[in-house]
């Protein structure tokens, strides 16, 4: 009979903790409620009969931001070579007394970085592995991919809308740092030069040199330009994309429900 009594009472704390209306708290010693915590014993296995009780981790640790452990080797590298590059350029005097507004920024660059390394590769990937690409522009919408495509639309506003400012904003250092000193010299060089009419004689070391380092500019420019537009795309025109194709969505799911697309 105490038994019964206790599982119930067990029961009643798990739908209370897994629904959270109710402030229950356990009344019995700590020494004896050890032996009966919610937390250690598998929920099913005391109150099987109740299918409301969700299973054990599940949802419950997926939802939860303690558990949420991206994984960022990119980002990481980037950090660790950024942190690298600013000890050798200010000294390890300069370093170590501004060390807490260096970590800062390092810290919350990596983070950024963080946040698109691991969007892409922890959620979009996988998901598009999964479910494949069918739910973007169904010929039958259902319910399951009107949701599917909100919810994707909106986390790529989410997250691109501020981490791509600090993505143009990496590369722009890059190519004033280094683009722009390598295409200077390659320019001046090339300036200088006399024309020849025997090519090969025109070609030295240094020569040779300074045209691989004016292409690694050239690129340096280029990759800018890229991460510049598609930055500028998503500030101005992404968030009305989304709202063109939500829009689009539940008019194909609930005006139109069987207009077919193609």
């Amino acid at each position: 009979k105490k038994k019964m009594i206790v599982q119930f009472v067990l029961c009643i704390l798990s739908i209370n903790k897994a629904i959270g209306f109710i402030p229950l708290r356990p009344r019995v010693p700590l020494k004896d409620w050890k032996k009966t915590s919610i937390v250690g014993v598998d929920r099913r296995e005391r109150c099987t009969s109740l299918e409301v009780v969700p299973p054990a981790g599940g949802l419950d640790q997926m939802f939860d931001p303690n558990s949420f452990a991206p994984v960022c080797g990119v980002s990481d590298s980037l950090y660790r070579e950024a942190q690298s590059l600013v000890y050798i350029i200010a000294g390890r005097e300069t370093f170590e007394e501004y060390a807490p507004l260096i970590a800062g920024a390092l810290l919350r660059l990596r983070l950024e970085l963080c946040v698109i390394e691991s969007f892409v590769f922890e959620a979009i990937l996988p998901f598009i592995r999964e479910n494949g690409v069918s739910w973007v522009l169904p010929a039958q919408e259902t319910v399951q991919t009107f949701l599917t495509g909100t919810i994707f639309a909106i986390a790529v506003n989410v997250i691109f809308v501020g981490s791509t400012k600090i993505i143009s904003l990496v590369v722009t250092f890059f190519d004033v740092f280094l683009g722009m000193p390598t295409r200077f010299l390659s320019n001046l060089v090339a300036s200088r030069k006399e024309p020849s009419d025997d090519i090969q004689e025109d070609i030295t070391p240094l020569t040779f040199t300074l045209l691989i380092f004016g292409a690694f500019g050239k690129t340096l420019e280029v990759v800018r330009n890229v991460t510049e537009f598609f930055d500028v795309f998503v500030g101005r025109y992404l968030a009305i994309l989304t709202v063109i194709y939500i829009t689009f969505k539940f008019v194909h799911f609930r005006i139109l429900p069987g207009f077919p697309l193609f």
